[in-house]
This record gives C-alpha cells, structure tokens and sequence, in this order.
C-alpha cells in the first residue's frame, strides 16, 4: 500500500473540517426550525384567601350560631402544593395533548413566584383540558399540606391541618389557549382556598381528629396517608376540583 502524501493528508484535513461545519449549520437550521412552532410558556401558582368579603364579626357570629350552615371561613397561614406533572388536551387543525413534568413543591403564597418555564405547540385550541397530578414527593413533601386558623363554635380561636400524601389530580377547564410561535406566555394556576373546606361547617369540623398543643390550643386534622377512611377527607378531595383554576396571558 502507498503511504499517503502529505497533500491528500492535508486535502483529508480540509473535507473533514468542511463536513463538520456543514453538519453544524444543518444542525442549527433544525434547532430554529424546531422551536419556531412552539411558544415559550411561563407559569406560575398562587393563592387567594377570600372571606366572601365577611367581616370577623360575622364570622364569629356564624361560628357561634347552632342553625349556621355555612362553609367554616379559614385565615390561611401556609399552603403547598407537589405537582408531578401538567397535562394540557385540546383540539384545533391538530391535536394538543402534551404532558409537562414538574416535580416541584409549590409554595402558593409566594405571589407570583415563577414556578418554571416550559413550550407548547403553536396554534389555537379550544376547550383545552388541563390536569394537574400531585403527589408525595421523595422528599417527604406531601401532595398538598394547608394550615390555617379558624374560630370555634365557643368564639376561641382554633388550627387546622388539611393535607394528604395520597395522589391525587385536579381537572381544570380552559376555554381557549392561542399559541403564537416564539411568543412569551404567562400561566398562573390559581388556588381559592375559601373552597377547599366547602360544606364543611364550624360545627362538623370540630368533630375532626385532633390534638392539644403546648398553647392548649386545639389542631383539627383532615389527613389521608393511608387506606384508612378519614372523616371529611373525600369531601376536601372532591372540593379541589373547584380549588384550582387557570389563566393564560400573552406576556
């Protein structure tokens, strides 16, 4: 065999260097072309604790009330969430159906707190089907863990524990999403959390597990950790399909 001249190794070198800047021409050409049909999506979860506008002497009015069959009006202090994933279903000239992994706890009262920034597809859908899967997190982070206070039939003041670490998955309906290529949207799930005890009562709640703390302050618990029926648990779960909403905007 002859030994390569170093004009063929040198004219070797050369087509060697050309292909690859081609290949990464190419290569930058299908990353263009691929992400100029998807909008860039920012979302973002928080909380609302509305009263219904009642004032703490109504609310203790209510509590003290025998006939009051209201829902128990909650001052929030904490509230998360662990979201597994998003799933969004909708339908147009094509077919939306694209899940988006999280696996993030979501602090909901951190206002506007961008959770995380993910693309979907271009084109407008209607009747767009959004599910959120929570569950517990490998890190002992439960799928959602609500604490608040609460005043009790007697006028005091009481806590209460709503949390699971079950899965679970709120269904939540949007109207329409447009999606403009290479255009910036904002997400925000909404949680109103006035809803997450709805037809649960002053009264029924107080009948709850629950424990006595150093304060000599009394906790009501609503928790599912196992195959165990727990008083009022199903009610709360139901009650998130409510819970949740949200709303997209062009940034």
């Amino acid at each position: 065999m002859k030994p390569i001249s170093l004009l063929s190794k040198y004219a070797f070198g050369v087509f060697l260097i050309s292909s690859v800047i081609i290949s990464c021409k190419k290569g930058a050409e299908q990353t263009k072309n691929s992400s100029a049909g998807y909008g860039n999506i920012s979302y973002f979860a928080k909380a609302s604790v509305s009263a219904g506008g009642k004032t703490v002497a109504s609310i203790k009015s209510l509590a003290l009330s025998d006939s009051a069959a209201t829902t128990v009006v909650v001052d929030w202090a904490s509230a998360s969430v662990y979201v597994e994933k998003i799933s969004f279903v909708g339908q147009s000239d094509n077919l939306l159906d694209t899940t988006i992994t999280i696996e993030k706890k979501l602090n909901i009262f951190n206002a506007d707190a961008l959770a995380g920034v993910f693309q979907l597809p271009a084109g407008s859908y209607k009747n767009v089907q959004v599910k959120m899967f929570c569950k517990k997190s490998a890190k002992s982070d439960l799928a959602f863990n609500l604490r608040g206070t609460f005043t009790n039939t007697k006028g005091g003041t009481d806590s209460v524990l709503v949390a699971s670490s079950l899965p679970f998955e709120a269904n939540i309906a949007v109207t329409d999403i447009v999606i403009v290529p290479a255009d910036k949207y904002k997400i925000t799930f909404n949680f109103d959390l006035s809803k997450v005890l709805t037809g649960i009562t002053n009264r029924m709640l107080e009948t709850a597990k629950s424990n006595v703390g150093k304060d000599n302050k009394r906790t009501y618990i609503i928790w599912k950790g196992g195959s165990a029926e727990e008083p009022f648990f199903n009610q709360v779960i139901a009650n998130w399909q409510t819970v949740a909403s949200v709303v997209v905007n062009k940034e």
